[in-house]
């Protein structure tokens, strides 16, 4: 194959990609059980919502599965942790490597206190968010003091399942769906 078939395929698969991703864009919600003690203690059981890609999962928000009570994210750059970024803090071969920012709308203050006592900004680095997997979150706050960021809690989840949303549901609205419950498996 020349290269000019080579490079036209490979412009055509991108192509493709580029229209699909947001096409294919899905909201999705999956929970999770606390794996140990300290979990249980901290957070409880999760429910995280997050947008599917083709290959890509952006984390949207996580609320609590048996309360109402959420918290809004944001992607980060491990450059706000300052020097050495996540691995000064989790180690250079931890899979947590999803930052993301703890939004200060809703919940956001309280978690913040709740898991990093004295910070007043906190970030959640997340191992990969896959059906069945389990789930690890470094909790990272802001030290009171103006220093680097420090590692504040880490939390250990096993996967509980996949919510069944109704699929053609328009009138329903985001709180009716935070309602607590379990999910249907």
């Amino acid at each position: 194959m020349s290269r000019r078939p080579a490079a036209l395929v490979a412009t055509l698969a991108l192509a493709i990609l580029a229209a699909a991703g947001p096409a294919a864009a899905a909201i999705r919600y999956f929970s999770y059980d606390p794996a140990n003690d300290a979990t249980r203690r901290a957070s409880g059981a999760l429910t995280f919502q997050f947008q599917q890609r083709l290959v890509f999962v952006t984390i949207l928000a996580l609320e609590s599965t048996e309360q109402r009570a959420s918290v809004s994210l944001k992607p980060a750059d491990e450059h706000v942790l300052g020097s050495g970024g996540l691995s000064r803090l989790i180690g250079r071969n931890a899979q947590e490597r999803d930052l993301y920012a703890v939004e200060t709308g809703n919940q956001g203050p309280e978690l913040v206190r709740a898991l990093c006592p004295g910070s007043t900004r906190a970030w959640l680095a997340f191992s990969r968010l896959a059906s069945g997997a389990p789930l690890r979150i470094q909790v990272i706050g802001d030290a009171s003091d103006g220093g680097p960021a420090r590692l504040c809690e880490t939390l250990d989840f096993t996967f509980r399942g996949e919510w069944k949303l109704p699929t053609a549901a328009p009138s329903i609205r985001q709180q009716d769906m935070l309602v607590p419950r379990y999910p249907s498996f």
